[in-house]
């Protein structure tokens, strides 16, 4: 705003300036132009008539061209003053007429300038302040209601605010708002809907096959390792589906599990994964830790955490470090992005566990390893303390 006022400032004093200027030379002009078209000059200061060229001072002379035609010229002399002059070229011996007219008593643009600058500075601060001032009001009529606006969007779950303050603006901007936002619940709550049904439809032939897989149990096949992996991979898409429900779930839960225990679960349940009888899996905690999360979820989450890191982890160790306020997976194995092309994991597991960790508000990290290797902590509660160098007793 204050730029805006200097340079409107600037422009204007330019402008009236050139008019002041141009102004004195046409009143000069016109008056030297009447008495050069009467036949004999009145008697004014300053005044004089020339008959011919060779009749103008040489000073004058020097500077009007002989063939000059009819006009009237502004005419300035180093030390000999300012004069306008009118040239009337004659009709039968071909010498010209001119009228001087001394203009440098006269002159008085730049004096007047020269004495008023003092009062157009003035006036040029005392309207950079009223725009200063101006803009400030202005400011603050657009910038209070879009504080508040601000303050409670970023309050969680706060509704977006009525008051506009009265500026169309932030009412068009609160309009829009409020047609995001019922876009995004809409969104939202279809994918919960979704979720929802998906899983109850999931529930039955899932509670199907866990019934056959109860039944094969009491007369085992002959295959017990695949009948081994069939229950597994029941069991898993059973801890799927839940964890699935969970996101579809309003409000939070007061659920705790001990992670502890879960771990030593997981590393049982999984432990056909291993490609490598050289992988050591290991566990190091304190002692029991209670996480504020369900035991399905949790098992969901720290499974397919687990699952990853045994897929592609064919040599070295995997350790899970257990805290009062973070779960976190250590491994050797190829190190996350580095899966060469073809090897790539497929499906929802790292995604799910992300977004089971929002719903419940934990944090997830993932950090490649040097020279190798994978490091991925969920945290929850404070901040949890800096990472360190895992322990290796072995699970």
């Amino acid at each position: 705003m204050a730029a805006s006022a200097a340079f409107a400032l600037a422009l204007m004093g330019a402008f009236f300036t050139l008019f002041s200027y141009d102004l004195e030379d046409t009143l000069f002009n016109r008056l030297v132009a009447a008495e050069a078209d009467r036949s004999e000059p009145g008697p004014l200061p300053g005044l004089t008539a020339h008959a011919g060229h060779a009749s103008l001072p040489p000073w004058l002379g020097a500077r009007l061209a002989r063939t000059l035609p009819r006009g009237e010229y502004e005419v300035a002399t180093d030390g000999h003053g300012h004069f306008h002059v009118a040239v009337r070229p004659g009709a039968a011996d071909g010498d010209s007429r001119y009228v001087v007219l001394d203009v440098t008593a006269l002159t008085s643009t730049t004096a007047q300038l020269r004495r008023t600058s003092g009062l157009m500075l003035t006036s040029a601060l005392l309207a950079l302040l009223a725009a200063a001032l101006l803009g400030l009001l202005v400011a603050r009529r657009l910038g209070r209601p879009l504080e508040q606006l601000v303050t409670r969007l970023r309050q969680e779950g706060a509704a977006i605010p009525d008051d506009d303050g009265g500026v169309a603006e932030v009412r068009a901007l609160l309009d829009a708002l409020r047609a995001r936002d019922a876009r995004i619940q809409e969104f939202l709550e279809r994918e919960r809907r979704f979720n929802r049904d998906a899983s109850h439809e999931l529930r039955t032939p899932l509670a199907v096959a866990l019934g056959a897989v109860e039944i094969l149990e009491l007369d085992p096949p002959r295959d017990a390792e695949t009948f081994g992996r069939l229950r597994q991979a029941v069991a898993q898409m059973g801890l799927l589906t839940e964890g699935i429900l969970w996101l579809a779930r309003e409000g939070g839960a007061e659920e705790r599990c001990d992670l502890l225990l879960l771990s030593h679960q997981l590393v049982s349940r999984y432990a056909h994964l291993r490609q490598d009888a050289a992988v050591e899996v290991s566990i190091q905690s304190s002692g029991k830790v209670l996480a504020p999360i369900p035991s399905p979820v949790a098992l969901v989450m720290l499974g397919n955490l687990l699952k990853n890191a045994l897929a592609y982890t064919s040599e070295g160790r995997i350790v899970i470090d257990i805290e009062p306020t973070a779960w976190t997976l250590s491994d050797t194995g190829v190190g996350f992005g580095r899966v060469e092309p073809g090897r790539e994991g497929f499906g929802i597991g790292l995604s799910l566990v992300e977004r089971l960790a929002r719903r419940f508000s934990w944090a997830i990290s993932i950090a490649t390893l040097e020279p190798r290797g994978t490091r991925v902590r969920l945290s929850w509660g404070h901040p949890p303390p800096p990472l360190r160098e895992p322990r290796h007793d072995a699970a």
